[in-house]
Protein backbone atom coordinates (compact mmCIF):
# COMPACT_ATOMS: atom_id res chain seq x y z
CA UNK A 1 0.00 0.00 0.00
CA UNK A 2 1.58 3.54 -0.96
CA UNK A 3 0.35 6.62 0.42
CA UNK A 4 1.38 10.25 -0.49
CA UNK A 5 0.51 13.36 1.37
CA UNK A 6 1.89 17.23 1.28
CA UNK A 7 3.97 18.54 4.08
CA UNK A 8 1.33 18.94 6.20
CA UNK A 9 -1.11 16.76 5.23
CA UNK A 10 -1.16 13.96 7.48
CA UNK A 11 -2.69 15.88 10.33
CA UNK A 12 -5.57 17.52 8.09
CA UNK A 13 -6.62 14.34 6.94
CA UNK A 14 -8.27 11.91 9.60
CA UNK A 15 -7.46 8.78 10.11
CA UNK A 16 -10.84 7.65 8.66
CA UNK A 17 -9.87 8.87 5.16
CA UNK A 18 -6.29 6.73 5.06
CA UNK A 19 -8.05 3.85 6.96
CA UNK A 20 -11.37 4.02 4.45
CA UNK A 21 -9.76 3.12 1.67
CA UNK A 22 -12.53 1.64 -0.74
CA UNK A 23 -14.45 1.91 -3.11
CA UNK A 24 -16.87 4.99 -2.96
CA UNK A 25 -19.01 2.76 -5.10
CA UNK A 26 -20.38 -0.59 -5.16
CA UNK A 27 -21.44 -3.14 -8.06
CA UNK A 28 -24.98 -4.11 -7.89
CA UNK A 29 -24.66 -7.54 -6.92
CA UNK A 30 -22.71 -6.62 -3.96
CA UNK A 31 -24.07 -7.98 -0.49
CA UNK A 32 -26.16 -5.80 1.33
CA UNK A 33 -23.61 -5.98 4.42
CA UNK A 34 -20.58 -5.37 2.24
CA UNK A 35 -22.97 -2.80 0.33
CA UNK A 36 -23.76 -0.97 3.41
CA UNK A 37 -20.07 -1.09 4.69
CA UNK A 38 -18.76 0.22 1.53
CA UNK A 39 -21.24 3.15 0.79
CA UNK A 40 -20.37 4.64 4.57
CA UNK A 41 -16.07 4.03 3.56
CA UNK A 42 -17.65 5.90 0.63
CA UNK A 43 -18.89 9.08 2.05
CA UNK A 44 -16.91 9.14 4.83
CA UNK A 45 -13.22 9.66 2.47
CA UNK A 46 -15.47 12.38 0.98
CA UNK A 47 -16.69 13.81 4.35
CA UNK A 48 -12.68 13.90 4.96
CA UNK A 49 -11.64 15.84 1.96
CA UNK A 50 -11.61 13.31 -0.81
CA UNK A 51 -12.07 15.53 -4.39
CA UNK A 52 -11.83 12.30 -6.41
CA UNK A 53 -12.07 8.90 -6.07
CA UNK A 54 -10.74 5.85 -8.57
CA UNK A 55 -11.17 1.96 -8.07
CA UNK A 56 -10.88 -1.71 -9.74
CA UNK A 57 -12.74 -4.34 -9.17
CA UNK A 58 -14.12 -5.52 -5.92
CA UNK A 59 -14.22 -8.85 -4.54
CA UNK A 60 -15.08 -11.42 -1.96
CA UNK A 61 -18.01 -12.20 0.33
CA UNK A 62 -20.57 -10.05 2.63
CA UNK A 63 -18.04 -9.33 5.58
CA UNK A 64 -14.67 -9.63 4.28
CA UNK A 65 -14.07 -8.04 0.99
CA UNK A 66 -11.05 -6.70 -1.34
CA UNK A 67 -10.51 -3.49 -3.08
CA UNK A 68 -7.89 -3.38 -5.61
CA UNK A 69 -5.83 -0.47 -7.66
CA UNK A 70 -7.84 2.47 -5.05
CA UNK A 71 -6.49 5.79 -5.84
CA UNK A 72 -8.21 8.97 -4.43
CA UNK A 73 -7.05 12.79 -4.44
CA UNK A 74 -7.69 14.65 -1.21
CA UNK A 75 -8.03 18.44 -0.87
CA UNK A 76 -6.39 20.19 2.53
CA UNK A 77 -6.64 24.03 1.83
CA UNK A 78 -4.12 25.13 -0.86
CA UNK A 79 -2.66 21.89 -0.36
CA UNK A 80 -3.39 18.87 -3.27
CA UNK A 81 -2.30 15.13 -2.22
CA UNK A 82 -3.21 11.56 -3.51
CA UNK A 83 -3.39 7.80 -1.86
CA UNK A 84 -3.03 5.04 -3.71
CA UNK A 85 -3.53 1.54 -2.46
CA UNK A 86 -2.72 -1.68 -4.62
CA UNK A 87 -4.92 -4.22 -2.53
CA UNK A 88 -7.19 -3.44 0.98
CA UNK A 89 -9.14 -6.28 2.09
CA UNK A 90 -11.60 -5.84 5.06
CA UNK A 91 -12.31 -8.51 7.80
CA UNK A 92 -15.25 -9.16 9.24
CA UNK A 93 -16.84 -5.77 8.72
CA UNK A 94 -20.07 -4.43 9.44
CA UNK A 95 -22.42 -1.34 9.11
CA UNK A 96 -22.91 0.65 13.02
CA UNK A 97 -25.64 1.70 14.45
CA UNK A 98 -24.20 4.98 14.43
CA UNK A 99 -23.84 5.43 11.14
CA UNK A 100 -20.42 3.98 11.14
CA UNK A 101 -18.85 1.06 10.55
CA UNK A 102 -16.44 -1.83 12.27
CA UNK A 103 -13.63 -4.09 10.91
CA UNK A 104 -12.30 -7.02 12.99
CA UNK A 105 -8.80 -6.49 10.71
CA UNK A 106 -8.01 -4.03 7.77
CA UNK A 107 -5.27 -5.15 5.52
CA UNK A 108 -3.52 -3.07 2.86
CA UNK A 109 -0.68 -3.75 0.87
CA UNK A 110 1.66 -0.95 -1.36
CA UNK A 111 0.22 2.00 0.02
CA UNK A 112 1.67 5.32 -1.09
CA UNK A 113 0.90 8.79 0.69
CA UNK A 114 2.05 11.49 -2.32
CA UNK A 115 2.23 15.17 -2.33
CA UNK A 116 4.77 18.01 -4.35
CA UNK A 117 7.29 17.42 -1.27
CA UNK A 118 6.97 13.88 0.29
CA UNK A 119 6.24 10.46 -0.25
CA UNK A 120 5.48 7.74 2.29
CA UNK A 121 5.18 4.36 0.68
CA UNK A 122 4.33 1.33 2.93
CA UNK A 123 4.73 -2.75 2.36
CA UNK A 124 1.39 -3.43 4.49
CA UNK A 125 -0.30 -1.81 7.06
CA UNK A 126 -3.08 -3.45 8.92
CA UNK A 127 -5.47 -2.18 11.69
CA UNK A 128 -7.20 -4.31 13.94
CA UNK A 129 -10.41 -3.94 15.72
CA UNK A 130 -11.46 -0.81 13.62
CA UNK A 131 -14.55 1.71 14.86
CA UNK A 132 -14.58 4.27 11.77
CA UNK A 133 -16.87 7.17 12.18
CA UNK A 134 -19.71 8.35 10.74
CA UNK A 135 -19.96 11.34 7.82
CA UNK A 136 -21.35 13.36 9.64
CA UNK A 137 -19.15 12.76 13.03
CA UNK A 138 -16.57 13.30 10.30
CA UNK A 139 -17.77 16.70 8.80
CA UNK A 140 -18.53 17.69 12.13
CA UNK A 141 -14.79 17.29 13.04
CA UNK A 142 -15.68 14.84 16.15
CA UNK A 143 -13.18 12.02 17.02
CA UNK A 144 -13.47 10.97 19.93
CA UNK A 145 -15.61 7.69 18.27
CA UNK A 146 -13.06 6.69 15.98
CA UNK A 147 -10.76 3.78 17.65
CA UNK A 148 -8.50 0.69 16.86
CA UNK A 149 -6.43 -1.59 18.79
CA UNK A 150 -3.56 -2.22 16.97
CA UNK A 151 -2.23 -0.50 14.05
CA UNK A 152 1.10 -1.67 12.56
CA UNK A 153 2.88 -0.44 9.31
CA UNK A 154 6.31 -2.70 7.73
CA UNK A 155 8.53 -1.44 5.36
CA UNK A 156 7.92 2.27 5.29
CA UNK A 157 10.41 4.46 3.05
CA UNK A 158 9.94 8.29 3.18
CA UNK A 159 11.18 10.26 0.67
CA UNK A 160 11.60 14.20 0.31
CA UNK A 161 11.82 16.50 -2.75
CA UNK A 162 15.33 15.89 -3.03
CA UNK A 163 15.35 12.42 -3.72
CA UNK A 164 16.38 11.76 -0.45
CA UNK A 165 15.13 8.36 1.70
CA UNK A 166 14.94 7.44 4.94
CA UNK A 167 13.87 3.85 5.71
CA UNK A 168 11.99 2.54 8.46
CA UNK A 169 11.35 -1.16 9.21
CA UNK A 170 8.53 -0.54 11.25
CA UNK A 171 5.77 1.07 13.52
CA UNK A 172 3.28 -0.29 15.83
CA UNK A 173 0.80 1.98 17.38
CA UNK A 174 -1.69 0.20 20.31
CA UNK A 175 -4.49 1.74 22.12
CA UNK A 176 -6.53 -0.12 25.06
CA UNK A 177 -8.82 0.29 28.22
CA UNK A 178 -11.62 3.17 26.22
CA UNK A 179 -13.70 5.14 28.20
CA UNK A 180 -16.18 7.66 25.83
CA UNK A 181 -13.74 6.55 22.95
CA UNK A 182 -10.50 8.01 24.82
CA UNK A 183 -7.45 5.26 25.11
CA UNK A 184 -6.47 5.23 29.01
CA UNK A 185 -3.41 3.01 27.63
CA UNK A 186 -1.16 3.64 24.92
CA UNK A 187 1.70 2.24 23.13
CA UNK A 188 4.22 3.20 20.28
CA UNK A 189 7.19 1.09 19.27
CA UNK A 190 9.23 2.20 15.95
CA UNK A 191 11.89 0.11 14.69
CA UNK A 192 14.93 0.86 11.92
CA UNK A 193 14.39 4.16 11.60
CA UNK A 194 18.15 4.85 8.98
CA UNK A 195 19.09 8.16 8.21
CA UNK A 196 21.83 8.16 5.89
CA UNK A 197 24.75 10.60 6.74
CA UNK A 198 26.18 12.60 3.47
CA UNK A 199 29.72 13.39 4.31
CA UNK A 200 29.35 16.32 1.28
CA UNK A 201 26.39 18.03 3.31
CA UNK A 202 27.36 20.92 5.82
CA UNK A 203 24.81 19.82 8.18
CA UNK A 204 26.21 16.77 8.37
CA UNK A 205 29.74 17.60 9.10
CA UNK A 206 29.64 17.01 12.55
CA UNK A 207 28.10 13.92 13.25
CA UNK A 208 29.87 12.24 10.18
CA UNK A 209 33.08 13.64 12.16
CA UNK A 210 32.11 10.91 14.74
CA UNK A 211 32.25 8.02 11.90
CA UNK A 212 28.71 7.20 11.49
CA UNK A 213 28.37 6.41 7.81
CA UNK A 214 24.51 6.31 8.64
CA UNK A 215 22.01 6.55 12.12
CA UNK A 216 19.87 3.59 12.98
CA UNK A 217 17.19 4.62 15.28
CA UNK A 218 14.67 2.98 17.51
CA UNK A 219 11.85 4.58 19.56
CA UNK A 220 9.38 3.13 22.45
CA UNK A 221 6.62 4.29 24.40
CA UNK A 222 4.12 3.17 26.97
CA UNK A 223 1.76 5.38 28.74
CA UNK A 224 -1.22 5.32 30.70
CA UNK A 225 -3.74 8.25 31.52
CA UNK A 226 -6.07 7.56 34.88
CA UNK A 227 -9.30 9.99 33.63
CA UNK A 228 -10.62 9.80 37.34
CA UNK A 229 -7.45 11.67 39.17
CA UNK A 230 -6.08 12.52 36.31
CA UNK A 231 -2.92 11.29 36.37
CA UNK A 232 -0.71 10.74 33.27
CA UNK A 233 2.03 8.34 33.66
CA UNK A 234 4.80 8.03 30.65
CA UNK A 235 6.27 4.04 32.23
CA UNK A 236 9.02 4.92 29.21
CA UNK A 237 10.28 6.86 26.37
CA UNK A 238 13.20 5.28 25.56
CA UNK A 239 15.29 6.50 21.86
CA UNK A 240 17.86 4.05 20.89
CA UNK A 241 20.52 4.82 18.30
CA UNK A 242 22.91 1.72 17.44
CA UNK A 243 26.63 2.23 18.69
CA UNK A 244 25.45 5.52 20.14
CA UNK A 245 23.32 4.90 23.24
CA UNK A 246 19.68 5.11 24.69
CA UNK A 247 17.75 8.28 26.12
CA UNK A 248 15.30 7.03 28.49
CA UNK A 249 12.32 9.69 30.13
CA UNK A 250 9.94 8.33 33.05
CA UNK A 251 7.01 10.98 33.90
CA UNK A 252 4.32 11.01 36.35
CA UNK A 253 2.01 14.23 36.30
CA UNK A 254 -1.51 14.69 37.98
CA UNK A 255 -3.77 16.60 37.36
CA UNK A 256 -4.76 16.31 33.73
CA UNK A 257 -8.49 15.57 34.65
CA UNK A 258 -10.83 15.63 31.59
CA UNK A 259 -12.27 19.30 32.76
CA UNK A 260 -8.80 20.50 32.50
CA UNK A 261 -7.90 18.86 28.85
CA UNK A 262 -10.95 20.10 27.63
CA UNK A 263 -10.27 23.79 29.49
CA UNK A 264 -7.01 23.79 27.76
CA UNK A 265 -8.28 22.66 24.54
CA UNK A 266 -11.07 25.87 24.90
CA UNK A 267 -7.72 27.98 25.25
CA UNK A 268 -5.72 26.34 22.65
CA UNK A 269 -5.31 30.56 21.16
CA UNK A 270 -4.82 32.05 24.95
CA UNK A 271 -0.96 31.09 26.04
CA UNK A 272 -1.96 33.21 29.49
CA UNK A 273 -4.76 30.79 30.12
CA UNK A 274 -3.23 27.79 29.58
CA UNK A 275 0.12 28.99 31.46
CA UNK A 276 -2.49 29.23 34.51
CA UNK A 277 -4.11 25.54 33.79
CA UNK A 278 -0.87 24.19 34.00
CA UNK A 279 0.24 25.68 36.85
CA UNK A 280 -2.64 23.05 38.56
CA UNK A 281 -0.33 20.27 37.86
CA UNK A 282 1.51 18.29 39.72
CA UNK A 283 4.66 16.27 39.66
CA UNK A 284 5.44 13.18 41.22
CA UNK A 285 8.01 11.81 39.38
CA UNK A 286 10.56 12.61 36.70
CA UNK A 287 13.88 10.54 35.56
CA UNK A 288 15.65 11.17 32.32
CA UNK A 289 18.63 8.32 32.18
CA UNK A 290 21.41 8.42 29.17
CA UNK A 291 23.07 4.53 28.23
CA UNK A 292 25.93 5.52 26.29
CA UNK A 293 27.28 2.84 24.08
CA UNK A 294 29.91 4.78 22.47
CA UNK A 295 28.92 8.11 21.27
CA UNK A 296 30.22 9.61 24.80
CA UNK A 297 33.98 8.55 23.47
CA UNK A 298 33.26 9.38 20.19
CA UNK A 299 32.50 13.01 20.79
CA UNK A 300 35.35 13.38 23.32
CA UNK A 301 37.95 11.63 20.46
CA UNK A 302 36.30 13.92 18.20
CA UNK A 303 36.78 17.39 19.49
CA UNK A 304 40.42 16.40 22.04
CA UNK A 305 41.43 15.97 18.12
CA UNK A 306 40.58 18.99 16.89
CA UNK A 307 42.55 20.35 20.43
CA UNK A 308 45.23 18.34 19.42
CA UNK A 309 45.26 16.56 22.91
CA UNK A 310 44.61 13.01 24.14
CA UNK A 311 40.77 12.56 24.90
CA UNK A 312 41.85 11.66 28.41
CA UNK A 313 42.98 15.28 29.25
CA UNK A 314 40.18 16.93 27.73
CA UNK A 315 37.60 15.02 29.57
CA UNK A 316 39.68 16.09 33.08
CA UNK A 317 39.39 19.59 31.58
CA UNK A 318 35.45 19.27 31.64
CA UNK A 319 35.57 17.62 34.78
CA UNK A 320 37.26 20.04 36.92
CA UNK A 321 35.06 22.65 34.50
CA UNK A 322 31.81 21.19 35.64
CA UNK A 323 32.15 22.68 39.91
CA UNK A 324 32.51 26.41 38.37
CA UNK A 325 29.57 26.55 35.74
CA UNK A 326 27.13 25.19 38.31
CA UNK A 327 28.08 27.74 41.64
CA UNK A 328 25.32 29.45 40.25
CA UNK A 329 22.88 26.75 41.49
CA UNK A 330 23.39 27.78 45.27
CA UNK A 331 23.10 24.50 46.88
CA UNK A 332 26.44 22.73 47.70
CA UNK A 333 25.16 19.59 48.50
CA UNK A 334 23.56 19.29 45.05
CA UNK A 335 26.49 21.07 43.60
CA UNK A 336 28.45 18.15 44.73
CA UNK A 337 26.58 15.39 43.25
CA UNK A 338 26.40 16.89 39.76
CA UNK A 339 30.63 16.85 39.93
CA UNK A 340 30.59 13.79 41.58
CA UNK A 341 28.19 12.16 38.83
CA UNK A 342 29.55 14.16 36.09
CA UNK A 343 33.31 13.16 36.38
CA UNK A 344 32.64 9.54 37.42
CA UNK A 345 30.91 9.37 33.68
CA UNK A 346 33.34 11.56 31.87
CA UNK A 347 35.84 9.39 33.02
CA UNK A 348 34.02 5.93 32.06
CA UNK A 349 30.65 7.08 30.20
CA UNK A 350 28.13 4.26 30.79
CA UNK A 351 24.94 6.14 32.61
CA UNK A 352 23.77 9.25 33.51
CA UNK A 353 20.72 9.54 35.28
CA UNK A 354 19.30 12.66 36.52
CA UNK A 355 15.74 11.68 38.56
CA UNK A 356 13.31 14.33 40.40
CA UNK A 357 10.97 12.38 43.23
CA UNK A 358 9.17 15.22 45.36
CA UNK A 359 8.63 13.53 48.52
CA UNK A 360 4.70 14.17 47.38
CA UNK A 361 3.32 15.53 44.19
CA UNK A 362 4.36 19.49 44.10
CA UNK A 363 2.12 21.72 42.33
CA UNK A 364 3.51 23.41 38.91
CA UNK A 365 2.61 26.92 40.38
CA UNK A 366 5.14 25.82 43.81
CA UNK A 367 7.98 24.48 41.56
CA UNK A 368 8.15 27.47 39.21
CA UNK A 369 7.72 30.01 42.54
CA UNK A 370 10.94 27.89 44.06
CA UNK A 371 12.84 28.62 40.68
CA UNK A 372 11.94 32.30 40.76
CA UNK A 373 12.26 33.15 44.45
CA UNK A 374 14.34 30.86 46.66
CA UNK A 375 16.25 28.59 43.50
CA UNK A 376 18.53 27.21 45.87
CA UNK A 377 15.65 25.02 47.42
CA UNK A 378 14.66 23.77 43.80
CA UNK A 379 16.78 20.22 44.10
CA UNK A 380 15.19 20.20 47.58
CA UNK A 381 11.98 20.47 46.34
CA UNK A 382 11.82 17.98 43.53
CA UNK A 383 14.08 15.83 45.64
CA UNK A 384 16.32 16.08 42.95
CA UNK A 385 19.85 13.37 42.38
CA UNK A 386 22.17 12.85 39.99
CA UNK A 387 23.94 9.42 39.64
CA UNK A 388 26.39 8.05 36.73
CA UNK A 389 27.33 4.53 36.07
CA UNK A 390 24.63 3.08 38.14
Amino acid sequence: MTISISKGGLTAVSLATLLCIAVPLTPAAAQAQRDKVLATIAEATKAAGAKEVKWGAVSGGDTEFTVADYEATLQSGDKTSSVKAETVTYSNAAPSADGGYTAGLISAKEVEFESDDTTVSIDSLTITNYVGQSPEKIRAKTTSGERFDRLEATGLEITDENDKSVPIASVVVTTSDFVAGVPRKAGFEMKGLEVPIDKADPSMTDVAELGYDKLRLDATFTGSWDDKTGRVTIDQLTVTGAEMGALKVALVVGGFTPEVLDAMKKAENDQGKQMELMQGLTVEKLSLRWDDASLTKRVLASQAKKQGIPAEALAQQLSAMVPMVITAIGNKDFEKKISAAASAFLKSPKSLTVSATPAKPTPVAEIMGAAMMAPQSLPTVLGADVRAND
